[in-house]
């Protein structure tokens, strides 16, 4: 069909609100393409509006119009809006609402962020007028990101918005969206400053983590170390000690291994770093082994008791990265021992034998060549099984295990002999 023949169809569509739109969006088509026709088929769409007997449906129609008539670039769209605004005034507010959420949507769509603004501020209900106004400073900020030109402008607008919100969670996230503003206009200092606006904590735990990230994306953490580390503590001031665990998680993420484990020193000490270490073991393992390397020796010993005996108790949910720098970051014993045990468990007997060899103290290096004896005795291996308890310096301890290893030994060697009748038998006669 030629376009002429298209538009002469188009009266045949019985609904009037459908017949309008459908104008509309064709003349719409046509002025993209330069067709002179696009304005008479935009009279049409408004006289087919005014057959749409249901006032609400007819605003609709007026608001679809318009916006078809601005991306056409007539400046007429803003008349019809205006009429749409001044009629809908004596509709029941919820139905005005919904009216005003669409022509700010279809301003958005526009890029007209002062009109979205603009219509946003006619709503009265304030769940809603906040759900929009978040959707305007979603959309400036992923303007911002795209052309990076009238920044300061734009983030002018999106403080506008933001004055306009009262409810939560819309206003933490809204301040998180000009926070990114900031960032990509390369304020970075105004953007980490944002944060300190926010009153939810989860939101701010939320803020605090894309802030890190997009420094460290920037290239720019390094130099705003410092006033990170000021928000951190005014963060925990605001929401309490539990607030330092996730300042560190967040740190450990964004790969700033060293600066996590400085917060912790200075904020509070090991006990809140152990416990952060095992949430951070539940969040990322390879995030904890970084974290780990970052420790000194003593907190490094306390991280690595408290997640070896995590790994001890569930060894299928262990990780070797976190076990090798457990071993690389401390010489404390206790941990060593830990460190056999779990590999005995996970079938690697060599490496029980060399951590084991960095073990000094008689008792400690005791239990763990015992521990080691016995993996041993268990997998058939009875003469090395022996060696490894001879190792054991206490006379007392090696006496007591070699009697141990012997007697499981000779245990061992009777079940394989005693047989009757082709039926293996235990010590005592009866069947095994």
């Amino acid at each position: 069909m030629v376009i002429d023949e298209i538009v002469e169809t188009v009266e045949a569509i019985p609904d009037p609100y459908l017949r309008a739109t459908t104008y509309a969006k064709i003349a719409e088509r046509l002025a993209k393409i330069n067709d002179t026709r696009f304005k008479s088929v935009f009279i049409r769409a408004i006289e087919a509006s005014k057959k749409i007997e249901d006032p609400v449906r007819l605003m609709r129609a007026l608001l679809s119009i318009g916006y078809s008539m601005a991306r056409s670039g007539l400046r007429t769209s803003k008349k019809v809006y205006q009429r749409v605004v001044e009629d809908s005034k004596s509709l029941p507010a919820p139905v005005r609402d919904e009216l005003m959420a669409l022509a700010a949507r279809y301003m958005l769509g526009l890029e007209e962020i002062s009109e979205a603004i603009y219509y946003a501020g006619e709503i009265k209900s304030g769940e809603l007028r906040d759900t929009v106004l978040l959707q305007v400073i979603r959309r400036n900020t992923a303007l911002i990101g795209l052309e990076k030109v009238k920044v300061a402008y734009r983030i002018r607008k999106s403080k506008m918005a933001l004055e306009m919100i009262h409810s939560e969670p819309s206003r933490s996230k809204a301040l998180i969206e000009i926070m990114k503003s900031y960032f990509i206009m390369g304020s970075y200092e105004n953007g980490i400053n944002v944060i300190k606006e926010i009153e939810l904590r989860e939101w701010a735990k939320h803020a605090f983590k894309e802030a890190l990230f997009f420094l460290k994306e920037y290239g720019v953490l390094e130099r705003y170390v410092i006033p990170l580390k000021e928000l951190a503590k005014e963060l925990v001031e605001k929401f309490g000690e539990a607030f330092k665990i996730e300042l560190t998680i967040a740190f450990a993420l964004a790969g700033e291994s060293h600066e996590a484990a400085d917060l912790m020193r200075k904020l509070d000490g090991e006990e809140l770093l152990v416990e952060a270490s095992l949430r951070l073991l539940d969040v990322s393992s390879k995030h904890l082994a970084d974290l780990i390397r970052a420790l000194n020796d003593r907190e490094a010993a306390a991280v690595g008791k408290a997640v070896m005996n995590r790994f001890l108790e569930n060894p299928e949910r262990g990780d070797w990265e976190v076990v090798r720098a457990i071993w690389e970051r401390t010489e404390n014993e206790e941990v060593m021992v830990k460190i056999v045990r779990y590999s005995l468990i996970r079938g690697d007997v060599e490496g029980a034998i060399r951590v084991a060899g960095r073990i000094r103290s008689e008792r400690l290096r005791s239990i763990a060549l015992a521990d080691i004896a016995h993996s041993l005795l268990k997998l058939g291996d009875i003469s090395r099984a022996i060696d490894v308890a001879l190792e054991v310096r206490d006379v007392r301890f090696s006496s007591i295990l070699m009697a141990e290893l012997l007697l499981s030994a000779t245990d061992v060697e009777i079940e394989k002999k005693v047989v009757t009748n082709g039926t293996a038998k235990g010590l005592n006669g009866k069947k095994a």
